[in-house]
Formats: structure tokens, C-alpha cells, sequence
């Protein structure tokens, strides 16, 4: 009885839900039993149309203002916004938004690491949006799906998120990517909410919008892997953190690097620049690119 327990809990794993899905894919599969659509959207917008079976969830429902910065909620409040969308640690997740402008995207991202972090593993982005589902003439709802709610309890994965200190003491020890325009990288355009310009000691400059197209559709994978292989350097077995100007931006990389490359240990700097560009005692550089020294 065990070896055919471990035999079925392999093959599910094996089944896991791939981190990016085309519309094609989620249209035959919207109503897998065990598969839960979410759209990230603020607003009326959900109630004028949406994927058929999505439940709604907003991004002020995962991110608070902890007086300082913007940052992840409690775990106690996740955790009930996660069973309120009828989610479990078993669930295959597919989040989207409407897309009209870059942020929506970084909304769903951000839902993904918070996902992620809090113990839900199979979860993907739909690649394109809404937008490519209304591009494909797929149909659209305005009723609101019946979700059983869950009674979710987190296991909290500590290995994916950093705080200042931490950040501080691995200055130098492990790669870092800045995931905010080069030009707020580099400090010749201040970041809006950060008061130093330039970027954390050490960093790498990588926007996050480098991997998608002006569709907002992943760029080809073989050509991710390459970029951080050969253009950064980093090894998928050894730790990376993330960080950019306060959490949303970081997201997406995180998801390209953690979901869609398969990179074990990705660590994401939640306060990001509205912490360490806010404080005097944090070591920054100006005007220059740096690479990782291994």
C-alpha cells in the first residue's frame, strides 16, 4: 500500500501544472475539477466580464501600508483570502488580469510568490492575460462562479523572502538583480518614494519587462535560459535574490527565474528600494553597472 501511495504522489507530482499557460490550454481545462482561476483586477472589472469559473481577488488583499512601505500581509490574513478562493495546498492555480498597463501583470506575479510563499506550489500565470483570452474570441462571464471555501492552513517557505538584514549580510555573497528600469539602476532618474539614487551594492540591473513582449507574452523560454546562464552567470542549485523598487517589479522576475527556469532558491527583497534607498545606513552605487563576483 505505501509503494502504490508514493507511485501515485510521484505521478502527481510529475502532473504538476506547467508556471505558464496559454489560453488554448486553460479554454480545455477551465473545468478540471481540481484547477482554480483567479483574476487579479481592482474595480467593476471583474463584474463586467470574466473567465468562466474565476474567482476575484485583488492585490490589496495580499500587499498592506506598514506605515513605511508597501509589504506581503500577516499570514492569518492570507490565509483566509487563500480560502476564500476555494484554494489548498493540492489546488492547480492559474492567476490573470485584465492588462491595462504594466502593473496588472506584476499584480499577478506578486500573488504568485505570495502563493509560493505561503505553501502553494502549483500555481501558473496565463500567459497574455485577459487579453489574449478576448483576442481569441474565447467566451466570458458576468456570473460569479460557487467556490467551496477551504480552511487553509500556511506552511510559510522562509527560504523565499529577505529582509534588510539579511540583505545586508549577503552583500558580495550572492548574486542580486535590480528589476527596475536601467536608468533607476543606474540613479540617473530618481525612483519615484526613494529618496538615494542608485541601486543596492553589488546588484545586477535586469527590468523585468526585458521578458515579455509588448503583448505581454513570455519570450521564449531558450531565450531566458540563456540570458541568465550566459549573460549572468548564475547557477540554477545556488541562491539569487531579487529585489527592485518595492516589491511588484522583483515578482516577475522571481516568477521567470523560479517558475519558468526552474531556479531552486530565489529569494525576493519584499521592501525592496522604498526601504534601502530610505535609509542612510545601507551601502549604494551610483552610475555604473555590476556584475556578480563569484
Amino acid at each position: 500500500m505505501k509503494i502504490i501511495v508514493a507511485l501515485i504522489s510521484a505521478a502527481a507530482t510529475l502532473l504538476a501544472i506547467e508556471p505558464i499557460v496559454t489560453v488554448q490550454w486553460l479554454n480545455e481545462h477551465k473545468n478540471d475539477t481540481n484547477l482554480r482561476i483567479v483574476e487579479v483586477s481592482d474595480g467593476d472589472m471583474y463584474a463586467l466580464e470574466h473567465i468562466p469559473g474565476a474567482a476575484h481577488t485583488a492585490i490589496g488583499k495580499w500587499r498592506f501600508d506598514n506605515g513605511t512601505f508597501l509589504s506581503v500581509r500577516p499570514e492569518g490574513e492570507i490565509e483566509k483570502e487563500i480560502g476564500a478562493l476555494g484554494i489548498d495546498t493540492n489546488a492547480d492555480v492559474v492567476l490573470y488580469a485584465p492588462i491595462n498597463e504594466p502593473k496588472d501583470v506584476l499584480k499577478t506575479s506578486y500573488i504568485y510568490w505570495a502563493l509560493n510563499y505561503h505553501g502553494i506550489k502549483n500555481v501558473a500565470l496565463l500567459d497574455g492575460g485577459l487579453n489574449a483570452w478576448k483576442n481569441s474570441k474565447l467566451d466570458l462571464t458576468q456570473a460569479e462562479p460557487s467556490i467551496k471555501p477551504t480552511a487553509f492552513k500556511a506552511s510559510v517557505d522562509q527560504s523565499k523572502i529577505a529582509d534588510i538584514t539579511y540583505v545586508k549580510n549577503h552583500l558580495g555573497k550572492l548574486p542580486m538583480i535590480d528589476a527596475r528600469p536601467s536608468d533607476m539602476y543606474l540613479g540617473v532618474t530618481p525612483t519615484p518614494t526613494v529618496q538615494r539614487n542608485g541601486h543596492i551594492k553589488g546588484g545586477m540591473s535586469y527590468s523585468w519587462n526585458y521578458s515579455v513582449d509588448k503583448e505581454y507574452r513570455l519570450k521564449p523560454k531558450m531565450m531566458l535560459e540563456s540570458v541568465f546562464k550566459e549573460g549572468y552567470d548564475l547557477d540554477k542549485n545556488k541562491e539569487v535574490l531579487v529585489y527592485c523598487t518595492g516589491g511588484l517589479e522583483t515578482s516577475f522576475n522571481y516568477f521567470v527565474l523560479s517558475g519558468v527556469l526552474g531556479y531552486k532558491n530565489v529569494r525576493l527583497y519584499d521592501a525592496s528600494m522604498k526601504e534601502w534607498g530610505n535609509r542612510e545606513d545601507t551601502p549604494m552605487v551610483q552610475y555604473r553597472y555590476e556584475m556578480f563576483k563569484k
